[in-house]
């Protein structure tokens, strides 16, 4: 039974992610909610361990920046795929987590590795931001850990790019909070902070001669530090049986040289937010 639940997912899974421009989408759409911080990492842990094999997929919409520090904002289609076991070891698909897989066969521990794709930024609303330079797609891979005791979960991780796009890390700090109000309802906050490095922030906030000549937007040389801090909110709600709603929210305020960016500080905003509502279902 437990072997055709992984089965099952697994086809049902490739068959949402099979058409290749729905793909292409949700993964700008999650790492736009990833880039964006909103407390993401830190939720998905908060929720009651499975008994036995649990599958849960879900597919929805949702609201994002264009880029990271727009002003802008556009609907984006959303994906989730989640198989859990009792012993607490997962392997999960989210926006603003990427897949991530949780190695570690206990209660409260959690490690293992992380993959996040960042699309190209090309062709956004802005007219001076787009005609920056383009920035290529980049693959991010690393690690988490996390430990959860009672209703708390704590959490931290490190992503470097692979690809050459940025060649830079982010690491991020959060904490979670889950409150099961009942059997069909669990509530869960959360909060992060991102640190970047200077490859990494200079890639999405800094201006070089060039590319200041090309848009019209002023020089800026953007150093490694925090780039940002967020909360985040999820509501999971199984009021139908196996059939539910899961809903994720979060603001992000753009810190240090990530908001006093021209990208930002002159032509988006610091205030960021996100806000998405999917169907699930689970067996």
């Amino acid at each position: 039974m437990k072997g055709s639940r992984l089965l099952i997912a697994i086809v049902i899974g490739a068959t949402l992610l099979g058409p290749a421009s729905l793909f292409c989408t949700a993964a700008q759409a999650a790492s736009t909610v990833g880039s964006i911080g909103a407390g993401g990492e830190a939720l998905p842990e908060s929720q009651p361990k499975a008994k036995g094999t649990q599958v849960q997929l879900g597919l929805g919409a949702g609201l994002a920046p264009d880029y990271e520090g727009s002003s802008d904002y556009k609907g984006v289609p959303l994906l989730y795929a989640r198989v859990a076991w009792e012993s607490g070891m997962f392997l999960q698909l989210e926006a603003g987590s990427g897949l991530r897989v949780n190695l570690i066969p206990s209660p409260n521990w959690r490690l293992g590795p992380v993959l996040k794709y960042i699309p190209a930024r090309d062709n956004v609303e802005d007219n001076k931001v787009d005609n920056l330079e383009d920035v290529d797609a980049a693959v991010m891979l690393g690690g988490f850990a996390g430990y959860d005791f009672g209703r708390w979960s704590t959490f931290v991780q490190l992503l470097q790019d692979v690809s050459g796009s940025n060649d830079g890390y982010v690491a991020t700090l959060g904490v979670g909070y889950a409150i099961p109000v009942s059997k069909e309802l669990l509530v869960a906050f959360s909060a992060t902070t991102n640190y970047a490095s200077g490859d990494y922030m200079s890639t999405y906030f800094g201006i070089d001669a060039e590319n200041s000549r090309r848009s019209g937007l002023d020089t800026f040389n953007a150093d490694a530090g925090f780039k940002d801090v967020g909360v985040g909110l999820l509501v999971q709600y199984w009021g139908w049986g196996n059939l539910g709603l899961r809903f994720r929210a979060g603001y992000v305020l753009l810190v240090g040289d990530a908001a006093d960016s021209p990208i930002v500080d002159d032509r988006g905003d610091e205030n960021q937010i996100f806000g998405g509502l999917m169907v699930t279902y689970r067996f």
